[in-house]
């Protein structure tokens, strides 16, 4: 009986030096792969962060982050999309402009680019059911000039890169984005070594990685400088956890590509 206690004992201690042994990912010298992130110089689960960020999020109503002096709130916890009392209309318009101008459903994504549009440029789109719509349009409208402006639309994959103040639309889905998506985007940088676009947005993560953007999203080069922008967040050096925003579901949307404005 000794013995056999012995032997069990044995294989237990060596199965736990295996287990004490098991030497970690180190990422000091190249990225985490998979569903990690670089933490500590090791690559560590996701779980983590990811639970951190899901009960952190802010509720309706709340400032989330302000791009190019429009800001952007949390939508978390609209129960109702189809409440009128969360409509909004530019403020004086019908005295400043002779209209009363629509600026969306409080606090969409759609709400966010047409609101950006009006701030930036006095300038808004026509009515969508679906925020891929907006691909569709052919034309905005300017309060000032009273006219309208032929949208130009790019498909993601041409040899275009999307500008400042362009619509980035997503494809709608069975997922994830059953009405599509739509974002600003803000800056982009496609000649570093971690290309990427920065967007403005509401109604994704209901909270954005910074004050002035909500994600930076991967840019990839093709063989003939075609431009394709990915749902998956470009992360840098010290802010590798943002990638855990990121998971299987979320990072599959297909952004079709961006519409322009071009004010003369």
């Amino acid at each position: 009986m000794k013995y056999i206690l012995l032997v069990l004992l044995l294989i237990f201690t060596e199965s736990q030096s295996q287990v004490l042994v098991t030497p970690r990912i180190q990422c000091r010298t190249k990225k985490c792969e998979g569903d990690n992130f670089c933490f500590q110089g090791y690559c560590t689960p996701c779980d983590g962060p990811r639970s951190i960020w899901t009960k952190r999020k802010p509720q309706w109503g709340t400032k989330i982050g302000e791009a190019l002096n429009v800001p952007a709130y949390s939508n978390y916890g609209d129960l109702d999309v189809q409440d009128k009392n969360k409509d909004e209309y530019l403020l004086d318009s019908q005295i400043n402009f002779g209209e009363e101008i629509y600026i969306g459903q409080k606090y969409q994504c759609v709400h966010y680019a047409r609101r950006f549009w009006v701030s930036q440029y006095n300038t808004t789109f026509g009515s969508v059911d679906r925020a891929e719509q907006i691909f569709d349009l052919q034309e905005a409208y300017n309060f000032d000039t009273k006219q309208n402006i032929q949208l130009k639309k790019f498909l993601n994959g041409g040899i275009e890169p999307p500008q400042q103040g362009d619509l980035l639309i997503w494809q709608k889905d069975n997922g994830e984005f059953p009405y599509g998506h739509v974002a600003v985007v803000i800056a982009i940088d496609i000649v570093s070594a971690s290309p990427h676009v920065l967007i403005a947005e509401q109604n994704y993560d209901q909270a954005w990685d910074t004050r002035n953007f909500a994600r930076a999203l991967k840019v990839s080069i093709g063989e003939n400088k075609e431009i394709i922008v990915s749902n998956n967040r470009q992360t840098f050096p010290n802010k590798d956890d943002l990638k855990c925003r990121d998971d299987e579901i979320t990072s599959q949307g297909v952004i079709l590509g961006w519409v322009r404005l071009e004010i003369q």
